[in-house]
C-alpha cells in the first residue's frame, strides 16, 4: 500500500473511532438501550442469609447476619409479597420506615 492511501486510511478510521467514542458520551444517563425499549430494573433478591435471618422474627425487629463482606446488622421488612429479610441499616432507605399499605 502507497504511503498516502495508508495515511488517508488511518485518518479515516482515527474519526471514525473519534465520532463513535463522541456519540457513547453523549448518550442521557436514562435513555434507552439502541435498537430496544428499556428495561425496567428488577429488584434484587435477598441473599440466603439474609431470609435465614428473619425466619423466626417478625418485621420491624432486629436482625443480623454474616454476608461475603462482613457483618450486617439491620431489621426484618419485607415488601409487599415478598419474602421477609435482614434489610442492612445503611441500605438505601434502610431507617425509613416502611411506605403505607392502601
Amino acid at each position: 500500500m502507497n504511503p498516502v492511501k495508508l495515511s488517508v486510511t488511518r485518518a479515516a478510521l482515527f474519526s471514525a473511532l473519534a465520532l463513535s467514542a463522541g456519540m457513547l458520551c453523549a448518550q442521557p444517563s436514562g435513555a434507552p438501550p439502541a435498537g430496544g425499549q428499556q428495561q425496567q430494573q428488577q429488584p434484587r433478591k435477598p441473599p440466603q442469609e439474609a431470609l435465614d435471618a428473619c425466619k423466626a422474627l417478625k418485621a420491624g425487629q432486629d436482625c443480623n447476619f454474616t454476608s461475603p463482606r462482613g457483618a450486617v446488622k439491620g431489621s426484618c421488612f419485607a415488601p409487599e409479597g415478598k419474602p421477609l429479610a435482614c434489610r442492612p441499616k445503611d441500605a438505601p432507605g434502610g431507617n425509613a420506615p416502611p411506605p403505607p399499605k392502601k
